[in-house]
């Protein structure tokens, strides 16, 4: 059989340190870090005179033992050509010939040995959310049937995220503060300590009736929360039902949490009464003993994080009756606002599940390479190494090393606190075997002086599945990374969207689609409406691409979900009335004066209106109140509580009408009005993609969730105010190198594609955007590369199954071999092509002037020209013709599919603009002058 030789991920290159005759059999690179080790094949050059060459072997910079024109023909070449691992012909050869030999070879055997290469055998694979063991009968890849999209509406919004203070909370006989020392989940949680009085003790996220949250009568709702209750006191969640008029119908309590150590899950599962219209959730501070009505020490009370409100299906309702806590928590995550399933993702940790040690949690020594770490201990206190990663309850984990250098070892299970529940100790022997006990959240190794003084060198741990060591190996992961959102409906969770494979490709059938409103918006006041004291009804676009005939969800930018009612009902409330109208396409949106800060009798402007949706508040720039009409007007961001609290003045505040959206005010961050609705037809749309799901054969760990952001480009920052450091995802001043979305955890920094490793991951403060942010020193800074960071969301979204196969016989491999080569030779085909293409210079029309145009001067001829995807593109300088009047035409094939118009660059007494259209009969006619102009810049798509 030939010689199959490794590819390289992304095809990196390099360049040629000098140049080369046709003979020469060792070849200096630029850089040849970024190439794979012999033997393997390099191509030297881009085009069709290319050079493909085999070498034995590399040393640093240098390709020694190399075969001159091991395809196309050896030949001479200048430095600075470049060198690069492509996709080759005999890549391509190579796979079909041991196909086919394969084939022809196992003909001989039996009949079971023939139905196993004639009939096509996979095995069906769900993969829930979460971390799993699967035991897979071969080594295969994953082939992906499907995932269906969910979508979650937290009713109590942003609020239930408990990252910093509102308006809307009221306490009573208690006071709550934002603990960013202690949370569950995000940046920080609610803590709540009770007062000295007598009495009740509690805490409502909502301060008024205006701010119950609307549920409907007969409504299943569901209540969850994670508390941790602190020593000597209870916590009790409950559920105040009212009816339209504002009365208090009913109540529900959950179950009593004692005080403990760690953060727990509480629930409330009902059903809203049959004359209900809102609801109002409560949290109470009890005793010791559980009481609601006590005395209080100023000792009792608890921490809040999570909390949520979401209606549920029938089934629904029945099926979360007969489960944990445990797992009402993972089937309902807490969610910010309205979340779909958002980037899901697939991952298979390696067979060792310990990575380099610079992925390590490091508190001194030194990293002698990827699998070897020194630690120096001067004192008897323990000096250690630490990985930590979540672990699968019930199973058997052995933790081994290859060589401690009289070291110690440790291994140990932990809840989501930071609590232990089972741990090894430190022990002195080369491997540790412990089951991970129910609770288990964090799996902590590590490699230590466990309490002696001296030098211990740590080489080659392995971390495996089962009770036995296993030999080392690097670990190597298989993840499935897919970046788009997935939508249902969020009651009933029909009509969702669909992601599938087809031909190693992926795509979403969408059925949904999400719009966020801002600066592009028009939006006015409803003017017909009689004025009613406290709020203002407003119109707000609709998509054109929506289903008229069901409902959207509308969300506020609190995150809270607008009920439909009247606008004219509800200060917050959508109205009936016009998200069916095709003829307006507007639908009316109520507006409390307390957010937009109009007076009664105030009638905003559209401006003013559009300034609100772009997160303003209005008021009196003397006195911190709504705008009535008089005074000098100011707008301050909506987000920030002391711009309703009006202590001190208003903050952030501007006089000017703004025309962009709030920004961050003191950590507070502005989310725009959003609008997640049915599409009138599903769409087919492409998905991108990175990485293959592959197995290996026997147990496997595999984590399925939501969250990844693949590959997001950025651009570090170092300068002096930075201490010299270059970061990621900080904030200093006006340099902001925030990434798109808030940071749970890196999962990696890369340089020109490739992993980047002397990163560093630190707790990010109010400057990031997140948890962590990444910095290195400047002298391991490559400013002229292109980074990129692969991160986890902070925001949770529901997670799904991933639904697929992988096959079990050889004819189901052999089938997925020959589809991945033929795939593999297409993509690489149109690479080329479009490569080719790219590289081909351009072919450049010169038109015939009329009408008196004539070429300016000296300047460049006037020329059009048309490139592969169909932008057609003007240069050249004219003068002199009949203004208004045509100066050339151009032909069929070159012209836009409608009347177009630019504003290019002219000269007569100085610099100006000047119009030109291009018409869609091809007419190229110039306006304003006739002294100079300059075509360079028209660009246009042409008619197809």
């Amino acid at each position: 059989m030939k010689t199959m030789y490794p590819a390289q991920v992304n095809s990196p290159g390099t360049e040629l340190a000098g140049a080369i005759d046709a003979a020469q059999d060792s070849i200096q690179v630029a850089d040849g870090s970024v190439l794979p080790d012999g033997p393997n094949l390099l191509t030297i050059g881009t085009d069709e005179a290319a050079e493909t060459i085999l070498y034995t072997g590399k040393t640093g910079d240098e390709l020694t033992g190399v075969t001159r024109g091991f395809q196309g023909t050896a030949q001479s070449w200048a430095a600075g050509t470049k060198v690069a691992r492509y996709f080759t012909a005999y890549d391509h050869d190579a796979a079909v010939s041991n196909i086919s030999e394969l084939s022809i070879g196992l003909k001989a055997l039996g009949d079971a040995a023939r139905d196993r290469l004639d009939i096509v055998v996979r095995q069906d694979v769900v993969l829930n959310a979460g971390m799993q063991i699967l035991n897979a009968q071969r080594r295969a890849a994953f082939s992906l049937s499907g995932i269906k999209g969910r979508t979650l509406v937290n009713l109590l919004g942003r609020r239930g995220g408990c990252e910093s203070m509102d308006s809307s909370y009221y306490q009573y006989g208690s006071v709550f503060s934002v603990d960013t020392a202690v949370k569950h989940s995000g940046s920080a949680s609610l803590k709540l300590v009770s007062n000295t009085s007598t009495g009740a003790h509690y805490f409502r996220f909502m301060n008024t009736a205006q701010n119950y949250i609307p549920v409907v009568a007969g409504q299943n709702v569901l209540y969850g929360a994670w508390v941790k209750p602190l020593a000597n006191s209870g916590v009790q969640l409950a559920i105040f039902f009212f009816d339209s008029g504002g009365i208090n119908i009913s109540h529900v309590k959950s179950e009593i949490m004692r005080g403990d150590s760690k953060f727990s899950y509480l629930k409330i599962l009902t059903k809203a009464p049959g004359n209900a219209a809102s609801v109002l959730l409560q949290v109470s501070i009890l005793d010791a003993n559980g009481n609601e009505m006590f005395t209080g020490t100023g000792s009792e009370g608890l921490n809040l994080d999570s909390a949520y409100l979401y209606t549920i299906t029938d089934a629904e309702y029945a099926a979360l009756g007969g489960m944990t806590p445990e797992q009402v928590a993972a089937k309902y995550p807490y969610v910010d606002s309205v979340q779909p399933v958002r980037n899901p993702y697939a991952i298979r940790y390696g067979e060792n599940l310990l990575p380099p040690f610079y992925e390590w949690e490091t508190t001194t020594g030194s990293i002698e390479g990827p699998y070897a770490h020194t630690i120096t201990a001067v004192t008897s206190a323990s000096v250690s190494a630490v990985y930590k990663m979540k672990p699968v309850v019930g199973q058997s984990y052995t933790f081994s090393i290859g060589s401690r250098g009289g070291g110690r070892l440790g291994l140990d299970f932990r809840d989501a606190s930071g609590n232990v529940l089972a741990t090894s100790g430190w022990v002195d022997q080369d491997s540790i075997t412990l089951d991970a006990p129910v609770g288990s959240e964090i799996m902590q190794i590590f490699v230590s002086s466990g309490g002696q003084i001296g030098t211990f060198t740590f080489k080659n741990p392995m971390l495996s599945l089962g009770t036995e060591a296993k030999p080392f190996k690097p670990r190597e992961d298989a993840t499935l990374a897919l970046q788009t959102d997935l939508y249902a409906d969020p009651l009933t969770g029909e009509n969702a969207d669909e992601l599938f494979e087809k031909d190693g490709q992926y795509f979403k059938l969408a059925k949904w689609r999400k719009r966020v409103y801002g600066e592009g918006d028009t939006f006015f006041y409803w003017g017909q409406q009689p004025i009613v004291s406290g709020r203002k009804a407003v119109f707000m676009p609709l998509p054109k691409d929506r289903d008229i005939n069901k409902p959207p969800i509308a969300i506020k930018y609190d995150g809270r979900y607008l009920s439909y009612a009247s606008p004219s009902d509800g200060p917050d409330a959508i109205s009936r009335v016009n998200w069916q109208n095709t003829s307006e396409n507007n639908l009316g949106v109520s507006i409390p004066n307390t957010d937009s800060g109009w007076g009664d009798n105030y009638v905003p402007t559209p401006d003013e209106v559009k300034a609100y949706f772009m997160g303003w508040r209005m008021g009196d720039v003397s006195n911190t109140q709504q705008y009535t009409g008089t005074g000098t007007k100011c707008w301050a961001p909506i987000v920030n509580p002391q711009n309703y609290h009006g202590s001190g003045g208003w903050i952030d505040f501007t006089t000017s009408l703004p025309t962009t959206l709030a920004p961050t005010s003191s950590g507070y961050t502005y989310t725009p009005y959003q609008l997640v609705y049915q599409l009138a037809t599903p769409t087919v749309e492409p998905v991108v993609s990175e990485g293959m799901l592959t197995f290996n054969e026997g147990d496997n760990q595999i984590e399925v969730g939501t969250g990844i952001v693949v590959r997001e480009s950025t651009k570090p920052y170092g300068g002096a105010i930075t201490g010299g450091l270059v970061v990621v995802n900080y904030k200093y001043a006006d340099v902001d190198t925030w990434l798109k979305y808030p940071l749970k955890s890196f999962v990696g920094v890369y340089r020109n594609g490739m992993l980047d490793p002397v990163w560093d991951i630190k707790p990010a403060g109010n400057a990031g955007r997140g948890l962590n942010f990444a910095q290195t020193p400047p002298d391991k800074f490559d400013p002229s590369a292109a980074y990129s960071v692969t991160y986890m969301m902070l925001d949770k979204s529901p997670i799904v199954p991933f639904s697929g196969t992988y096959a079990v016989n050889e004819k189901a491999m052999l089938q997925e071999l020959t589809d991945a080569v033929q795939q593999n030779a297409t993509v690489v085909s149109v690479l080329m092509n479009k490569k080719e293409d790219i590289d081909k210079p351009k072919i450049w029309i010169k038109p015939t002037l009329i009408n008196g145009w004539v070429y300016f001067g000296n300047g460049p001829t006037v020329e059009y020209s048309k490139t592969s995807n169909g932008l057609v593109l003007l240069k050249g300088k004219i003068k002199s013709g009949v203004i208004a009047d045509t100066i050339f035409n151009l032909p069929p094939g070159y012209r836009p599919k409608e009347d177009l118009l630019f504003a290019v660059r002219g000269f007569d007494t100085g610099n100006r603009m000047v119009a030109v259209t291009v018409g869609k009969t091809g007419v190229v006619i110039a306006y304003d002058i006739n002294t100079e102009i300059h075509l360079d810049g028209i660009v246009f798509l042409a008619e197809q």
